[in-house]
């Protein structure tokens, strides 16, 4: 039987051999270089359109509400500022009896372990407990 196939080194000489080698190699290296730079050019675009355009719209409406705010501060009235006030005394006030009561239970049931409220927040939609 014959051999069919025959053998590169049958067919090229070894300066064809070498030149078709570097030309693999070069088509190899400019397939990964050109794989990487799409791919960094799409790391640009998500960082564009999921970073910096977010930010930039989130920034103009912090700006916007900040104005929002200065120039509602400057049309607030006198008041509203004592309407303010007023709610700050009622809560001291409520504070002061929510106190006294657990004071008063504490006492009845017997236990003597001292307490003290040391601060405070609203909570909303705390079941009615602060809702005006």
């Amino acid at each position: 039987m014959t051999n069919i196939l025959l053998s590169t080194a049958d067919v090229m000489s070894f300066a064809e051999r070498m030149a078709y080698g570097l030309q693999v190699f070069v088509v190899g290296l400019g397939t990964v270089f050109s794989v990487l730079v799409t791919l960094w050019l799409a790391l640009i675009l998500f960082r564009i359109f999921a970073y910096d355009i977010p930010q930039k719209k989130a920034k103009k409406i912090a700006e916007a509400t900040l104005n929002t705010a200065k120039e509602l501060k400057e049309e607030t009235s006198l008041t509203e500022v004592e309407e303010v006030t007023e709610t700050v005394e009622d809560d001291t006030q409520l504070i002061a009896v929510i106190t006294a009561a657990i004071a008063a239970y504490s006492a009845q049931s017997g236990s003597t372990l001292p307490f003290r409220v040391v601060s405070y927040k609203r909570v909303s939609g705390a079941n009615g407990w602060n809702s005006k």
